[in-house]
């Protein structure tokens, strides 16, 4: 499995037992003592109040689509798209990797009670590539988007240590397409020396094959995405910084940055957290899109609660290892959740990352 799903539900009631208290400290010095593999960013009320190794760029996994949900609701703004558009889910399915998305892509149409033999409207897809985290949702709404229109994103939101957007969904496949006669190590070397631009070449090539050849998905073997290989494509997935990420979130939480219209379609996407009765108790808008592989753990998301300060954060974990990652993976939530709603868990976070 490549991308992990990542749901990571914002609780808007935290009640930190001694043992969380302990395990979240283990996090707090996982991350001082390896800025390297950690950067965290949090604003309050408009203001940076940490900083933590915020300008190294780091892959992003999932948090990345928050960027195509952008681009998709200024087109719904200006009627390139209708989010009533159905779409076939079968022309979905072209897009479909198994065993990459961690049972995203089935978990989503049960949600919304949909088979194979049914449409969607183009607004659930979009909600099921931030919800569910659909990479194949992801790869059809770049194809109708448009890699060109998302990454002129980049320059207008000031993401200058962003990298360009590429199909990645399709690179799962790609990098597992070792050519005949050449070991692992070899093929590991030859991905290693492409260029971005070759490397993206081969994945818009994968990707074009994906939508207009049914037998190429056959080519995609599970068994030859071994460790090494999936930590090369981890490693080349999009990368940005803490700091530009915690910023977007900022824009969105700000309200003023994009026009009425796009902001209502991206808060209908981003905000799914939302839809949870305490946190719709205690918050006017919560949106939250985070990211995993066997190697990352990438989280951004803003908060405007009814009481107290708003916030806008993004932390990213990258290069761990098997027992760094589960470490991470275990408190993960309860970590978000610390930092959304405790002030003295801010407070002691920046304290100890001073």
């Amino acid at each position: 499995m490549l991308m992990k799903k990542c749901l990571l539900f914002l609780i808007a009631v935290l009640v930190q037992t001694a043992a969380q208290a302990q395990n979240l400290d283990e996090v707090i010095q996982f991350i001082k003592a390896n800025p390297s593999k950690a950067s965290l960013y949090l604003i309050e009320d408009g203001k940076t109040v940490i900083d933590f190794n915020s300008k190294q760029q780091m892959p992003l996994a999932s948090a990345v689509k928050t960027i195509i949900a952008i681009e998709f609701a200024k087109q719904c703004t200006a009627k390139k798209i209708s989010p009533l558009t159905k779409i076939a889910v079968k022309d979905l399915a072209k897009y479909y990797v198994p065993n990459t998305d961690g049972g995203a892509q089935p978990s989503w149409l049960k949600s919304i009670g949909k088979g194979a033999a049914d449409s969607v409207q183009l607004l659930d897809i979009a909600k099921g590539m931030i919800m569910y985290s659909s990479n194949a949702n992801t790869e059809f709404l770049q194809d109708l988007l448009g890699l060109t229109n998302i990454n002129k994103n980049l320059k207008e939101l000031g993401l200058k240590e962003h990298q360009p957007l590429y199909y990645f969904t399709a690179s799962a496949l790609m990098v597992c397409l070792k050519p005949t006669g050449v070991n692992e190590g070899e093929w590991i070397k030859q991905l290693k020396a492409m260029s971005a631009i070759e490397y993206h070449q081969k994945c818009e090539e994968a990707h074009q094959k994906l939508k207009t050849d049914p037998s190429f998905i056959k080519k995609f073997n599970p068994a030859n995405l071994s460790l090494n290989i999936q930590r090369l494509w981890s490693d080349r997935l999009v990368a940005s910084t803490t700091a530009n990420y915690a910023q977007l979130m900022q824009k969105i939480a700000g309200r003023k940055f994009f026009a009425p219209e796009t902001q209502a379609v991206l808060e209908s996407i981003l905000e799914w957290p939302m839809a949870y009765p305490d946190n719709k108790a205690q918050f006017n808008h919560i949106g939250q899109k985070g990211g995993s592989t066997a190697f990352i753990l990438t989280d951004a998301f803003y908060a405007v609660p009814k009481k107290g300060a708003q916030l806008a954060c993004s932390f990213f974990f990258n290069g761990l290892s098997q027992t760094e990652s589960a470490l991470i993976n275990k408190n993960f939530g309860d970590f978000e959740a610390s930092i959304l709603t405790s002030s003295t868990f801010r407070k002691k976070l920046l304290q100890e990352l001073k």
